[in-house]
């Protein structure tokens, strides 16, 4: 965030006064909800969705932001739930995507209600496009995903995020050794082999 923030200011210096400072809220922090839990929990029986948006829901309660911006793209799996009551309002001279309050299931609104979507429309893809003909593809570079980078830089190339950066088309975003082995580190580290490993590791590690 440090690095965009920088990029920004040097490529578009009205950015300076535009952005305010970040605030960081600790997941930890936030106190815990049945309620919330559990419409997460029928969510997530149906189509699996990262446990993020629990946490994201418990951040949204507990710290109202009016209408905060949720960025599902096209292909997400948490799209799936919210396209049948996507509607698309007008609010102080712009277009807004946005769940309806009225017919949306209350698992959905308890968990995504709070949220507007402004690129639900788009793949990773069309986003791609959009910043290389607005000559924005040095700040996306600087946009992060990976769960486990190495050396706190480097996509490991393993962790689903990385796997979906590879399946939408965009590889070059990882390393190269890690872009061709990620695939099949993942699949030993979830194998019966790798399983027993781990749990091995831990004991040893743990005493």
């Amino acid at each position: 965030m440090d690095r965009i923030r920088n990029r920004l200011s040097s490529d578009f210096p009205d950015t300076r006064r535009l952005l305010a400072e970040t605030k960081f809220v600790y997941a930890d922090n936030l106190s815990e909800d049945a309620s919330t839990y559990y419409a997460y929990s029928s969510l997530n029986s149906e189509n699996y969705i990262g446990n993020q948006f629990e946490t994201l829901a418990l951040f949204a309660d507990q710290h109202p932001v009016e209408k905060p911006e949720l960025c599902l793209e096209k292909g997400n799996f948490a799209r799936t739930f919210i396209l049948p009551y996507m509607e698309t309002v007008q609010v102080n001279g712009h277009l807004e995507n946005r769940i309806s309050t009225e017919s949306t299931p209350e698992a959905i609104r308890k968990i995504l209600g709070e949220f507007r979507f402004p690129v639900v429309h788009l793949t990773r893809q069309d986003m791609l496009e959009s910043a290389r003909e607005h000559e924005w593809l040095n700040i996306l570079e600087l946009t992060w995903f990976c769960h486990h980078p190495i050396f706190n830089r480097y996509a490991c190339g393993t962790c689903n995020p990385c796997l979906y950066v590879k399946e939408d088309g965009m590889d070059w975003r990882i390393p190269i050794p890690t872009r061709f082995l990620g695939e099949y580190v993942k699949k030993i580290f979830n194998s019966k082999t790798g399983i027993k490993l781990r749990n091995y590791s831990l004991k040893i590690f743990t005493r």
